[in-house]
């Protein structure tokens, strides 16, 4: 392998790209909200709300690893692990190249300040403030088990949210409603490497919701978080149809239960007789959310083609 390419290789393993289904799907799922809605879609608002919410992503990735490896909680390589505890690289090399994304994603946010107005300003640096507070040195989310809530936010509501004013300027129910289903994903990708580490987690008094539930009661969340998206789209339907919520949901969104037995083998066995498969549970839930988000992505814009 040449040295080019064992470089590249390298920091693919310290980004853990197999996550990027949790900021590229609501960038998109934001935009299509709002073109259905009969906003034109803007092409180049939407690739910089794209790049920027990558390269924030990336950065939250990079300050987890070097942080976490600080602190002696990475100290076995997972399949998802980052190249930190890999040996690959030194926690000083990731922290910086943290810093640089994050220094392209405000370049990248301010661009769309210009263009899109303060709003898009305020979104930004809520969304800052919970990267950089996820996984630091000292009181941090993810150690006193806001984790999943950062990412509800996160990578959730806000680029949801963001996407959908940066393309139409205004403010709407849609979006915030939308981000629901979506984000569980999003919130099951971190609580299958939660529930797979609660019991190096919780020597290291990092209480994220997979310590405080226990092993049980993790299954079950991670069932809920894993289904529970179907039950929400069913719900947008119903309550659309009676008028009771403005979710502006099309009958095509029922095409997400293309996914369901995907789902379904994921939340229903007793992964801890499966460690080989249990460990790589984060990255099987993200090619869930890959499935369900195209098609929900996709629903939208065939209801708006058709």
């Amino acid at each position: 392998m040449s040295k080019t390419h064992s470089k590249l290789s390298v920091w693919w393993v310290a980004v853990r790209p197999f996550a990027y289904t949790a900021s590229v799907f609501p960038v998109v799922l934001g935009a299509v909200l709002a073109w259905h809605s009969g906003a034109p879609f803007l092409w180049g608002r939407f690739a910089l709300t794209m790049a920027g919410m990558l390269c924030f992503h990336t950065a939250a990735n990079l300050f987890n690893d070097c942080f976490d490896y600080r602190r002696g909680l990475d100290v076995q390589v997972n399949p998802g692990s980052g190249a930190v505890v890999r040996g690959l690289l030194t926690s000083g090399q990731v922290q910086r190249a943290a810093w640089l994304c994050i220094g392209l994603g405000t370049f990248f946010g301010l661009a769309l300040v210009w263009l899109a107005g303060w709003v898009v300003l305020w979104l930004g640096l809520a969304g800052m403030v919970v990267v950089l507070g996820y996984t630091r040195s000292g009181w941090c989310l993810k150690y006193v088990g806001f984790g999943d809530l950062a990412i509800l936010v996160a990578f959730g509501l806000l680029p949801v949210l963001g996407a959908y004013w940066v393309q139409t300027e205004r403010f709407a129910w849609q979006p915030i409603l939308w981000a629901l289903p979506l984000v569980a994903y999003s919130i099951g990708i971190l609580h299958a490497n939660n529930w797979r580490d609660i019991d190096s987690d919780a020597a290291k008094a990092c209480r994220t919701p997979a310590v405080r539930l226990g092993y049980g009661a993790s299954r079950a969340y991670y069932r809920i978080l894993m289904l529970g998206p179907f039950a929400l789209v069913i719900a947008f339907l119903v309550g659309a149809h009676v008028e009771v919520l403005p979710t502006a949901a099309p009958l095509s969104t029922l095409a997400v239960l293309l996914a369901l037995p995907m789902a379904l083998k994921l939340a229903m066995p007793d992964w801890r007789t499966q460690p080989d498969r249990f460990a790589m549970l984060d990255a099987r839930s993200a090619q869930l959310q890959l499935v369900f988000g195209t098609l929900l992505i996709l629903s939208f814009i065939a209801d708006a083609l058709w």
